[in-house]
């Protein structure tokens, strides 16, 4: 880590007569980080970056547990599915990555499994130019961090919010959470994963999952396109910006 003496701005829950913060009705943690950055340091004039494209197709790997962490990534299009596997091989899906987010940064080893849930392209950076080019600055650093570690807290919150709620309520909170990510418009959006994924993130069986799916249907909380769900913009919601802003990543819903 970068040492020093500077004191360390106050976040905004810290403010004497700061306003409580809301929490999420769907997520029991009690408040969220609202620091927000002066500038995206991945943005394409950042001149001293190394970065170069990388495709891969469905199920291939993108990185492994336990591997050094040369690079990261900025998904351009697809899903990836972040995981960790038990020694016996059975896995548990940890979160998903969609286009415009950041994954995959470390100064150690990788602490969990990539791969792609789809065909995807990506922006891969070497991490050691990345970290050259801050110039000893903390807040790109810790702005790459956050964005990319966020998915730990994430999972963190998701288990606290769904252990007690029948698998209907999970699959349907799941799917609002992400909608709010993926739906910009009043066109259905297509969720990029399969059931399947979708069953082993919730911690169901595939046959519970693909029921309660067909009755999340039927109420037209979701459609359908052959096997494909689609998301649907819940009613008064918000249009979300087809871009995932340096903000957005920071302040994303749970899932």
């Amino acid at each position: 880590m970068v040492g020093s003496t500077a004191t360390a701005p106050l976040l905004e829950r810290d403010r004497p007569g700061a306003a409580a913060q809301p929490t999420d009705p769907i997520s029991p943690s009690p408040w969220r980080e609202t620091r927000s950055f002066a500038a995206d340091p991945l943005s394409d004039d950042s001149r001293d970056l190394v970065r170069w494209r990388v495709r891969r197709r469905r199920g291939q790997t993108i990185y492994q547990e336990g591997e050094a962490a040369n690079t990261f990534y900025r998904l351009e299009s697809g899903c990836v599915r972040l995981l960790l596997y038990a020694k016996d091989g059975r896995r548990q899906i940890i979160g998903f990555c969609f286009p415009g987010e950041v994954f995959g940064f470390s100064l150690d080893a990788r602490d969990c499994t990539a791969e792609a849930s789809t065909d995807l392209e990506m922006t891969a950076y070497s991490s050691a130019a990345f970290v050259r080019s801050t110039n000893g600055m903390a807040d790109p650093l810790m702005q790459v961090t956050q964005r990319c570690l966020g998915h730990y807290r994430a999972f963190a919150e998701h288990v606290l919010s769904i252990r007690n709620l029948p698998a209907a309520e999970r699959i349907a909170a799941c799917l609002d959470a992400f909608a709010a990510r993926l739906v910009t418009s009043d066109a259905p959006c297509p969720l990029p994963l399969s059931q399947i994924e979708l069953s082993d993130f919730l911690g169901l069986s595939p046959e519970t999952t693909s029921r309660e799916v067909r009755k999340l249907c039927s109420a037209g909380r979701v459609a359908r396109s052959g096997r494909k769900l689609l998301l649907l913009r819940p009613n008064g919601g918000p249009r979300r910006s087809p871009v995932c802003t340096p903000a957005a990543a920071e302040s994303r819903p749970i899932f």
